[in-house]
């Protein structure tokens, strides 16, 4: 297996910042397909959104001694493609493919749910912190079950533990992370839905 796989975002951000490209190529395989699709759903263009995908990564590799390994990069990555996004559409160019009303109306969208994706951004993050607060083999464990889809035996092979060691590992850490979550939190009625789709 590969070991980068394994490694959490703010590993990787470290590891780029020393010029790994195989980090950055981890980074960038972890998530081109949710910022991809995130452009698109607020810009309907599939070849802009793709191009706007590439500019980040660029930009993120340019600027990779500079990046804050401690903020979350997930939330780093979405605010950078709904800020280029809302840039797209307020453009002259963006305005002339499209007629001005649907401009407008998707302006509008991206603006009304601002708000909503910085509350949204601000659980992430904290699940995030939730996460690296666990030991190293929970996170682990945690990370190939809940992020790589592995099951209990295939884990248990990889760390050299048994499957009931695994299940017991994923309960403890599921704990900790709700807890970590529910004790620092600002908006206690969102999160439960927030919570819950992350472990579904």
């Amino acid at each position: 297996m590969n070991k980068l796989t394994e490694k959490s975002d703010k590993l990787l951000l470290l590891m780029m910042a020393k010029d790994s490209e195989k980090a950055f190529e981890e980074l960038y395989i972890r998530y081109k397909n949710k910022i991809y699709s995130f452009c698109n759903f607020l810009l309907k263009t599939p070849e802009l959104s793709r191009d706007i995908t590439q500019d980040i990564f660029a930009m993120i590799w340019e600027n990779r001694k500079t990046i804050n390994s401690h903020q979350s990069f997930s939330s780093f990555l979405y605010t950078t493609a709904r800020n280029r996004a809302l840039n797209e559409l307020r453009s002259a160019s963006f305005r002339e493919k499209i007629d001005l009303e649907t401009a407008d109306q998707q302006e509008l969208l991206v603006e009304e749910n601002m708000e909503t994706s910085r509350i949204s951004q601000e659980l992430h993050i904290l699940l995030d912190k939730a996460i690296d607060s666990l030991s190293e083999q929970r996170r682990q464990i945690f990370l190939m079950s809940r992020k790589k889809g592995l099951t209990y035996k295939e884990i248990g092979k990889c760390m050299g533990i048994s499957p009931h060691t695994v299940q017991a590992h994923i309960t403890i850490s599921m704990n900790s992370i709700r807890n970590f979550v529910l004790e620092k939190a600002n908006f206690i009625l969102l999160i439960g839905s927030v919570v819950l789709s992350f472990f579904n």
